[in-house]
């Protein structure tokens, strides 16, 4: 019984949401301390189950060695489940400013607290399966925040994002029955299920890695399935944040973790050649994105192609097998995942403050805001991975990762992106700050409780560029029992 508390952290935010859906509160304040509350403690207990250094599992369902819903805590679940909880914290207090100027609040948190439960979900899953169900459970979650305006647009961007997701988890589960029918097996393990099984037919493996790898590819954007994400800028900052920086595109980039490392496993996956042909679309994500990004005058949509970019530099870190590229893969999901979050959360800020998207008419907005833009500034200078900061860091793993495999054109083509990188985040500094004519200054900084939100996490930023060792020793330790 003792470890079925694995489940309190999955199901506590989803009865709370379902909770707060029946009950009426007096005032939002009172709403805003309940939603509070249930996240912080939910991080709380999530942070006493590992405290208990004990491995533990649990079987909820099982009928058969495919149909079992099983639930494992592991170490790339516990980076991927505190990572996702702090952020959700973040992301609270930011929206409890910023969704009154959007409305249909109660909904929106609503589903908001859903989405931290089937994220956690996703986190702790043991096998394909049921993380298979949590990943289409995701999908149901974040689809009413991606229509939250209810407009003809985002209505029909919705419709999109439906079709994106199924189609990619159809061809996903395809896949999960194919290694089924050959394994018998579905559970995650290090160094993969397939480790020490006579590879008689390479050919088929190979097919099979490529249908999973592109079915969990379209929530991590992989190009050319990636246009759901940019459209899906109609939806408010906040959820925004949540999409480019955690729950979907990092619940698909964990899912092609688990089935490279955990199923597959490096060796067959060198064996059968299926990080050849992979990384061949993991090119064109990179480049790609940064090149669509250039081209984008809202500033919401050029922070999404940028997320399609560094997206595909981790999955560069997975496909190229070795343990520094992987290092260099987990550190970016790490970094990108706070240096994004506070990008969008600096963008919104400057929507609600002035109605402004466009990146043409914030001219001389530094001087009217200069903490949201200067908090923006150091981001986009992390994002580029200019020397000392956590971006920098990461990309010289990945760098690294690509000499060993003696293939300098992976180094190449990340040193091309960075300076795509800087050449459409640094402009927007550039116009902020040198608009080149004078003009009356009137201080627009957002209210302190969204502000707070948006220092702090640049501060984590700066501290995570001068201290990585913070999450690098974790980082290298799940390397180093998987690759």
């Amino acid at each position: 019984m003792k470890n079925s508390l694995i489940l309190f952290p999955i199901l506590f935010p989803q009865i709370a949401a379902l909770i707060m859906g029946i009950i009426k509160f007096k005032n939002n304040k009172r709403r805003n301390i309940y939603i509070g509350t249930v996240i912080v403690l939910n991080l709380v207990f999530i942070i006493a189950l590992l405290s208990t250094n004990q491995s533990m599992d649990f079987h909820l369902i099982k009928i058969n060695n495919l149909l079992d819903i099983y639930f494992r805590i592991d170490k790339l679940g516990i980076l991927f489940v505190l990572l996702a909880s702090i952020l959700w914290i973040f992301t609270a207090f930011y929206s409890f400013v910023y969704m009154p100027h959007e409305g249909k609040e109660k909904r929106f948190f609503l589903y908001f607290m859903l989405t931290l439960g089937v994220t956690v979900g996703i986190a702790f899953s043991g096998n394909l399966f049921t993380l298979y169900i949590f990943y289409e459970y995701l999908t149901l979650a974040t689809f009413p925040l991606v229509i939250h305006s209810g407009s003809k647009e985002a209505l029909r961007v919705g419709r999109k994002y439906l079709i994106y997701s199924f189609g990619g988890a159809t061809l996903a589960l395809l896949g999960i029955i194919l290694i089924f029918t050959l394994t018998n097996s579905v559970t995650f393990m290090e160094f993969g299920i397939l480790q020490g099984l006579t590879l008689d037919n390479k050919d088929l493996l190979l097919i099979i890695y490529m249908i999973m790898f592109i079915g969990f590819g379209v929530k991590a954007a992989l190009v050319p399935l990636h246009s759901w994400l940019p459209a899906a800028m109609v939806a408010p900052t906040p959820v925004s944040s949540l999409l480019h920086a955690v729950a979907v595109v990092k619940s698909g980039i964990f899912a092609l973790i688990r089935v490279s490392y955990f199923i597959f496993g490096s060796e067959v996956l060198y064996e059968i050649r299926g990080n050849y042909y992979i990384s061949i679309l993991v090119v064109l994500t990179i480049l790609m994105g940064s090149l669509l990004a250039l081209h984008q005058d809202n500033l919401k949509k050029r922070l999404a192609y940028s997320t399609v970019s560094q997206l595909g530099y981790i999955l560069l870190g997975i496909v190229l097998l070795n343990e520094e590229s992987l290092t260099g893969g987990l550190l970016h999901l790490v970094n990108h995942a706070v240096i994004k979050i506070t990008l969008f959360f600096c963008v919104g800020a400057i929507y609600f403050m002035t109605e402004k998207k466009y990146i043409n008419e914030i001219k001389g907005i530094g001087k009217e805001m200069p903490i949201t833009m200067g908090c923006f500034a150091i981001s986009a200078i992390s994002l580029v991975g200019i020397p000392p900061t956590n971006g920098f860091v990461s990309k010289w793993y990945l760098a690294l990762g690509g000499l060993e495999e003696n293939k300098i054109l992976f180094a190449v083509i990340l040193l091309v992106s960075a300076m795509l990188t800087a050449g459409y985040l640094l402009p927007i500094v550039i116009t902020a700050f040198f608009p080149g004519e004078e003009k009356k200054i009137i201080k627009k900084e957002p209210p302190l409780s969204m502000l707070i939100p948006i220092v702090t996490l640049t501060a984590i930023v700066v501290t995570l560029g001068l201290f990585p060792n913070i999450v690098l020793h974790l980082i290298e330790d799940i390397v180093k029992g998987i690759v």
